[in-house]
């Protein structure tokens, strides 16, 4: 057996009905050097109770919080109790490819990696049900130095690059960096991932849809919880990874493609979610809040000066923007919030 030990730290909070599969997971997987520590975060189920009914296995503890500190700070918890060489941070929600941490290790131990990535599979479910599934893997495999860091540019493209649930971390590289996770309304795992990045001279892409990420839905709908914040926080995202690509190197135009790409991808998105009731907007201040980020937001001026590199779906989207059709783009977020409603299926496989 390889002595890379590997420290999988899952946060739970209502996620009862899912910890006898992950916990099944865990005792039958044939890699045996782990240590798995769960963070019980005040659940308002029954996740404690059934927690402690099922850990018997003494590579394997509870941390109990002393009240509800959300996803990062748990993490954070996790993480100071860790002891082994590689750290995950897992859903407890999701399911795993059986031999992941196995091979997790052989590529640990032959290359020490400071960051390991495995690829996805997406899996959509409605009402416990499969609809669809899709693989999410890198064009890029093996080891990355930096002579190679375009690989990022590739990574972010297929989003696998912001989530830290299918990724390992060299564990004494995050406590000697001081890497700890800050509590954000989204895109918690994507600052946290910039920071390591922007250190990081080295890591591996395990080119293979290891970890199933599941995604639910009840009923037709789409749902997803209303964040004021939501065009500030994406906007910062796509700035930060424009400044990390900067650093290392790798501003291409298929880099600036990506970039401008989200930008507009996300700045529809915000259009969408501002014409929800829970925004309370009137259709005026929708138009308003539209032309107050295209003529006086500043910090998006990269972003129309280089619409040109423009690829995706939204090409469309930039000449709005010429034009100064506020309305039209108003009305646009509009039809993609009534989509969402109405056809979810079709339009996650859209997107």
């Amino acid at each position: 057996m390889s002595n890379i030990k590997l420290s999988l730290i899952f946060c739970c909070y209502n996620v009862s009905k899912y910890l006898d599969e992950v916990y099944k997971w865990l005792c039958e997987q044939p890699y045996q050097n782990i240590e798995v520590i769960f963070v019980e975060d005040c659940a308002t189920d029954d996740t404690k109770e059934k927690l402690f009914s099922l850990v018997q296995d003494p590579r394997m503890r509870i941390i109990e919080n002393a009240k509800n500190l959300g996803l990062s700070e748990s993490r954070n918890v996790g993480l100071k109790y860790a002891t082994g060489d590689y750290v995950g941070f897992p859903d407890p929600d999701d399911i795993f490819e059986l031999n992941w941490l196995s091979e997790i290790a052989k590529i640990a131990e032959e290359y020490n990696p400071k960051i390991i990535i495995t690829g996805m599979r997406e899996d959509y479910e409605n009402n416990d049900k499969l609809e669809y599934s899709k693989h999410i893997i890198s064009s890029y495999s093996g080891y990355i130095d930096e002579n190679n860091f375009s690989s990022l540019i590739d990574l972010e493209n297929t989003f696998l690059f912001g989530y830290m649930n299918n990724k390992f971390y060299d564990r004494k590289f995050l406590v000697e960096n001081k890497f700890y996770c800050k509590p954000l309304a989204l895109k918690e795992d994507f600052e946290f991932n910039i920071n390591v990045f922007n250190v990081v001279d080295n890591f591996y892409i395990l080119n293979k849809p290891y970890y199933f990420y599941k995604k639910r839905r009840n009923g037709n709908s789409l749902t997803s919880k209303f964040v004021p914040d939501y065009f500030e926080i994406h906007l910062n995202s796509v700035l930060m990874f424009k400044e990390l690509l900067e650093r290392k190197g790798v501003l291409s135009d298929s880099a600036k493609s990506l970039l401008v790409d989200r930008f507009f991808r996300y700045f529809l998105s915000a259009v969408e979610r501002n014409s929800n009731q829970q925004a309370n907007l009137s259709f005026s201040q929708q138009k308003d809040w539209i032309k107050n980020v295209i003529e006086s937001d500043k910090r998006i001026a990269w972003f129309l000066e280089n619409k040109r590199f423009m690829r995706s779906k939204l090409k469309f989207l930039p000449i709005l923007v010429d034009l100064k059709a506020y309305t039209s783009i108003a009305l646009l977020g509009h039809l993609v919030k009534y989509i969402k409603q109405y056809a979810a299926t079709f339009f996650t496989k859209l997107k």
